[in-house]
C-alpha cells in the first residue's frame, strides 16, 4: 500500500460561462494546505465559422482577454499558493481537449466543478463529466457543493465482491487512495458496498477487515449503488465519497450512464473518482 498521494501540480477547470468558480476555490485550498503548484486552464471554443483571414486575429483576441480574466482571478491566491500558471486553450470541442490539457501539464488531480445531470440528459449528452471519466490519466475531484466545510470523514465506494481482476485492482485503487488521505488529513474513514440480492449478501465484517476499519464504519446495503451511497454519505455527512470507474474502450465505452456518474448524480458532497483503463 502507498504511503503518500504522489501531488506535485493540480489542474483546475475553469468554467467561462459563469462567475461562481467552486472548482477554483477548492483547488487553491487543496494547493495552499499541500504546497504543490495550480495549473488554472479555461478552454474556448474556436472561430471556425470565421473567414480564414479573420480567424487567427479573432482567436489571439479572444485568448488574450480570457488571460486578462484568468490572471485576475487567480490575483487573490497568488501569495498562498507555491506556483500559479494560467492556460488558455481554443477548441472546437472544448470536453474532449480538458484530458490532453492536463497530461501537458503533468496533473496529478484534476478539479472540476459538476451539476446534476438527469438520467435522459446523461443519455442524451456526452458531457464534460462523460468525457473525463472516459480519458483522464489521473483523479478527477468533482466539486458538487459552494460549502466548505472541515474533512472529518471520507466515505470509499467499493465492491469488494468483484471477481474480475480489473474491479479488484479498482477496489484496491479506491481502498488504498482514501486510506492515505483519511491517514495525512485525520479524517475518520468509512466504506460502503451495495450488493444485489440476499445471495449477493456482503458481511460487514468482512468490508471492514478488506478496508482496514473498525466494523461501526462498514456500511453494506440491498440497494443500487447509486442509491446506497447518497443515503450513507448523507446520514454521515461526510464531506468527501471516493469511488472508482474503469475508463473502458470501444462499445462499451460509449455507453453514457455508468455507475461512477449515476453515483456523481445522486451526491450533493465533492467526489473524487479513480479512474483505471479497463479492458
Amino acid at each position: 500500500m502507498a504511503t503518500r498521494v504522489p501531488m506535485n501540480t493540480i489542474f483546475c477547470v475553469i468554467d467561462p460561462t459563469t462567475t461562481e468558480q467552486r472548482a477554483l476555490k477548492r483547488a487553491g485550498e487543496i494547493a495552499r494546505q499541500a504546497k504543490v503548484a495550480l495549473h488554472v486552464y479555461v478552454c474556448v471554443a474556436g472561430r471556425e465559422n470565421l473567414p480564414a483571414e479573420d480567424r487567427n486575429d479573432a482567436r489571439a483576441a479572444q485568448i488574450a482577454r480570457h488571460e486578462a480574466w484568468l490572471r485576475e482571478l487567480v490575483r487573490p491566491l497568488q501569495d498562498d499558493v507555491l506556483k500559479i500558471t494560467i492556460e488558455v486553450d481554443s477548441q472546437e470541442d472544448w470536453r474532449a481537449a480538458i484530458a490532453p490539457a492536463a497530461r501537458r501539464a503533468n496533473a496529478d488531480l484534476i478539479v472540476k466543478s459538476s451539476y446534476r445531470r438527469t438520467a435522459i440528459q446523461r443519455r442524451l449528452l456526452k458531457t464534460s463529466d462523460w468525457a473525463l471519466l472516459r480519458s483522464a490519466d489521473c483523479p478527477v475531484l468533482f466539486v458538487k457543493t459552494d460549502r466548505v466545510t472541515p474533512l472529518d470523514k471520507i466515505l470509499a465506494a467499493v465492491n469488494v465482491a468483484a471477481e474480475d481482476a480489473d474491479h479488484q485492482t479498482l477496489n484496491d485503487m479506491v481502498i488504498d487512495f482514501a486510506t492515505v488521505v483519511a491517514k495525512n488529513t485525520g479524517a475518520e474513514l468509512h466504506a460502503v458496498n451495495a450488493y444485489s440480492g440476499s445471495l449477493n449478501f456482503v458481511h460487514p465484517p468482512d468490508l471492514a477487515k478488506r478496508v482496514g476499519i473498525e466494523r461501526n464504519r462498514a456500511h453494506v446495503g440491498d440497494a443500487a449503488p447509486e442509491k446506497l451511497v447518497a443515503q450513507v454519505a448523507g446520514k454521515l455527512g461526510a464531506p468527501l465519497v471516493v469511488i472508482g470507474s474503469l475508463a473502458r474502450k470501444g462499445l462499451s465505452g460509449a455507453v453514457v450512464g455508468n455507475t461512477a456518474e449515476r453515483i456523481l448524480d445522486g451526491l450533493e458532497t465533492d467526489v473524487i473518482i479513480l479512474i483505471r483503463p479497463g479492458s
